[in-house]
């Protein structure tokens, strides 16, 4: 009956301990972007663009571990008439920890609205140590006129994205 009774009791306690093993990984609450900047830019011949960063802080289980921040920069392109013509989005991920900080993934979004005037002619996206970068140019169909756009995304060793 005691050997009966110590084999219930293991096995309940195994069975305990995969469910908080389980629990604890269980994934956190959706992150919440937050903008850092926004900046509006108007150009010689009516056009403007808006520029803006934002971050997100992504959870991490380890109290002391290496921590994780997204980062997002945007640029959109109105023409004189208020209408989003394109827009470019760079898109990092830094990880760090007080001591180091270092970009570990880029990518970029290319999205064209208003595709009777403009198309997306080339672009390229690159990381180096703690930052991010990216190069796009869209051309005005009908014309000569190219707009080139150069984004930078920048991490601190402490997470300060810029």
């Amino acid at each position: 009956m005691k050997k009966h009774f110590k084999s219930l009791f293991c096995l309940a306690l195994s069975v305990c301990l995969m469910a908080s093993s389980l629990l604890a990984f269980a994934p956190a609450s959706a992150a919440e972007a937050t903008t850092v900047s926004r900046e509006t830019t108007d150009l010689d011949n009516g056009d403007y663009c808006v520029v803006t960063l934002e971050e997100t802080t992504i959870p991490s289980m380890a109290r002391y571990a290496t921590k994780k921040k997204a980062a997002k920069k945007t640029y959109k392109y109105y023409n004189a008439h208020d209408v989003l013509c394109w827009s470019y989005t760079l898109n990092a991920t830094f990880m760090y920890d007080g001591t180091l900080v270092v970009c570990s993934d880029v990518s970029h979004t290319i999205d064209v609205y208003n595709i009777k005037s403009w198309i997306y002619d080339s672009g390229k996206r690159w990381k180096e140590a703690n930052s991010a970068y990216g190069k796009a140019t869209f051309h005005l169909i009908g014309s000569s006129a190219n707009k080139t756009v150069k984004l930078k995304i920048t991490s601190t060793k402490h997470g300060v994205i810029s």
